[in-house]
C-alpha cells in the first residue's frame, strides 16, 4: 500500500511538472518570436497578450517542484521503468531543465555572461524534445490508458492545489523583495555649478567617479547573437539628471530607408518596413524607458502577439503592441542615430492607454505615442510610402546633399518637379527631412547627443527633474528604468528582465 501511495505522489508530482513546463514553453516560445521569425508558424498555438507574468509563474513553479521532485527521489527509491531507453530518456530530461532552469536564472539576475540567452534557447528546445519523446514511450507502453491512469490518482488534485498555494507565497516573497525585484543604479550627486556638455563624450570627471551598472540585453535583431551589453552611469544636481549609455555595436548604421532611383523613378530600400518591421536599411536606435512601478514586462506594457489587445487591430508584423492598461503612463525616450541625433535630442515619448482606431491610418501604434510639439519636426521624404516606387517630396538642391547616410534640409530643397528629377540611375537620397533643427515644446525635453568609435555607441542625455508634463515621469528617488538598443533594426530591440532603480545621493 505504500509502495502504491508513494507510486502515485511520484506521478502526480510528475505530470503538474510537465503541465507547468508546458505552460513555460509556451509563453517563452511567444517571447522568442521577437527575433526568432524561422517560428512564426507556431504563433496560432502560442498565447497572446502581457504573457510575461505568467511566464515568470510558471518559471517559480517549475522552480519549487523540481526541488519537490528531487527530494522525493532522494527520500523515496522509486523509478518507472528499468528500459535503458526510457533511462537514457530521462536523464535527457534532467539535464536539459537543469540546463534552463540555471540559464533562466542568469537571465533574470542579469549576469552579464555573453550567450546566455541562446543556451536558454537551446535547453527549452531540448525539454520540449524530452517531453515530446517521454509522453511518445509511455503512449507506446500504455496507450489512452495512460491519461485514465493518471485522472485516476486521487493525489494529482491537492498536490496541485499545494503546489500552485507555495508557488504564489514565492512570487509575492519575490514581489515585495527589496534584493532580487530590481537592481539598484546610484545617481551621483551633482554640484549645481558643475558644467556639462552633452556631446556623446565621458569627458567630464565626474563621470569617472560615478558609479556604473551593466545589464545583459538580450533578443535584439542583427547584434552578434542578439545581445549586447549596456554600461550605464547616472549623475544628477538638483535641476537635472544626466545618464551616460555605452553598448558594443559592430556596425556604424546610419542608411534610413534611402531613396534609390531605379529605372527611372525612385523606390525605398526596404527589407520588412512594408511590415513596419525594417531590419536592413535602418539607422541604429536607444531606448530608455521609465515608471513609477518596477513591474513584469516592462512594468506591463508589453503585449505580444498579432492581436493581443481586445477590440484593437492586429498589427502588421505579428510581434505586439506596447500599451498601458492600469491608467498610468510610462516615459518613454527614444534616440535615433540620424533622425534626432542631429538635433542633440531624442524622442521624448511615452506609453499610455490604446489609442482611438482612426480610419486611414495604415500602422496603428496602440499606446506607443509622441509628447505634444510646438514646432520642430522631421518628416520622411516622399509623398505617399508605396512598396514599389514612390515620389519624393523635395529633392536636394545640388548634388552634393544627396548621401543618405545624412538628412535633408528643408531650405536645401526644392518641392519635387518632373523636370529637376535629372539624378542618374543608382543614385540614393536620405529619406530623412528636416523641417527644423530641434523638437520645440513638451516632445523636445530630452537632449541627447551619441557618438560611434571603434564598434562602440557612447550615449550622453540628460531632461529636467520635473518638466511639468503630464507624459513625463518626474525623476527622483525609486524611479524605474529599463533601456533597449537597436542595431539598424526598426522595433527588434534589445531587452532585459529586471528594471534598474534609480537611487539619489542625497541630493533630492
Amino acid at each position: 500500500m505504500q509502495i502504491r501511495r508513494n507510486r502515485n505522489i511520484f506521478i502526480a508530482i510528475h505530470m503538474i511538472l510537465i503541465f507547468t513546463l508546458l505552460v513555460s514553453i509556451g509563453t517563452g516560445l511567444r517571447v522568442s518570436l521577437l527575433n526568432k521569425e524561422y517560428l512564426f508558424w507556431l504563433s496560432p498555438l502560442l498565447p497572446e497578450g502581457d504573457i510575461h507574468y505568467i511566464h515568470y509563474i510558471s518559471g517559480f513553479a517549475i522552480l519549487f517542484l523540481s526541488f519537490s521532485y528531487t527530494a522525493y527521489r532522494l527520500f523515496f527509491k522509486h523509478d518507472l521503468s528499468k528500459v535503458k531507453y526510457d533511462r537514457v530518456i530521462n536523464r535527457l530530461g534532467y539535464i536539459s531543465l537543469l540546463s534552463t532552469l540555471f540559464s533562466g536564472s542568469v537571465l533574470w539576475i542579469q549576469l552579464p555572461i555573453s550567450g546566455i540567452s541562446s543556451w536558454h534557447y537551446y535547453s527549452v528546445l531540448c525539454v520540449l524534445i524530452f517531453l515530446i519523446m517521454h509522453g511518445y514511450v509511455y503512449f507506446l507502453k500504455y496507450g489512452v490508458n495512460a491519461f485514465y491512469k493518471i485522472l485516476r490518482i486521487r493525489k494529482v488534485f491537492p498536490i496541485t492545489l499545494v503546489s500552485i498555494i507555495l508557488s504564489l507565497l514565492i512570487l509575492i516573497s519575490y514581489q515585495f523583495s527589496n534584493v532580487t525585484n530590481y537592481k539598484n543604479l546610484i545617481v551621483f550627486s551633482l554640484s549645481i555649478n558643475e558644467s556639462i556638455n552633452i556631446d556623446g563624450m565621458d569627458n567630464e570627471g565626474f563621470w569617472d567617479k560615478s558609479q556604473s551598472a551593466e545589464i545583459n540585453t538580450y533578443g535584439g535583431g542583427n547584434f552578434d547573437d542578439g545581445e549586447t551589453i549596456v554600461n550605464i552611469k547616472v549623475a544628477a544636481n538638483e535641476k537635472e539628471t544626466y545618464f551616460l549609455f555605452r553598448w558594443e555595436d559592430s556596425s556604424h548604421s546610419l542608411r534610413h530607408l534611402p531613396l534609390i532611383k531605379k529605372s527611372g523613378s525612385w523606390k525605398v530600400e526596404q527589407d520588412g518596413f512594408h511590415e513596419f518591421d525594417e531590419k536592413t536599411f535602418y539607422e541604429d536606435k536607444f531606448a530608455v524607458m521609465l515608471s513609477q512601478s518596477c513591474g513584469f514586462g516592462a512594468d506591463g506594457t508589453v503585449h505580444l502577439g498579432e492581436t493581443p489587445l481586445e477590440g484593437m487591430p492586429s498589427n502588421w508584423h505579428g510581434k505586439g503592441y506596447h500599451a498601458a492598461l492600469d491608467g498610468r503612463t510610462r516615459d518613454l525616450w527614444h534616440w535615433k542615430a540620424l533622425r534626432t541625433n542631429g538635433m542633440i535630442q531624442a524622442d521624448d515619448n511615452f506609453i499610455g492607454a490604446p489609442l482611438s482606431v482612426r480610419k486611414g491610418e495604415r500602422r496603428y501604434t496602440a499606446g506607443y505615442s509622441a509628447d505634444g510639439k510646438e514646432s520642430g519636426d522631421y518628416v520622411m521624404n516622399w509623398l505617399w510610402y508605396d512598396e514599389r516606387s514612390v515620389i519624393p517630396k523635395r529633392l536636394p538642391n545640388t548634388h552634393t546633399a544627396m548621401i543618405s547616410t545624412s538628412y535633408l534640409a528643408w531650405f536645401d530643397t526644392s518641392p519635387y518637379r518632373p523636370e529637376l528629377d535629372n539624378f542618374d540611375e543608382g543614385t540614393e537620397l536620405s529619406s530623412v527631412l528636416y523641417r527644423s533643427n530641434r523638437f520645440e515644446g513638451d516632445r523636445g525635453d530630452v537632449t541627447a547627443k551619441g557618438r560611434w568609435e571603434d564598434g562602440y555607441w557612447t550615449l550622453e542625455l540628460a531632461r529636467k527633474n520635473d518638466t511639468g508634463s503630464d507624459k513625463d515621469i518626474v525623476l527622483s528617488e525609486g524611479v524605474c528604468l529599463w533601456v533597449a538598443a537597436f542595431d539598424h533594426a526598426q522595433v527588434a530591440h534589445t531587452r532585459h528582465q529586471r528594471p534598474l532603480k534609480l537611487r539619489y545621493s542625497g541630493n533630492k
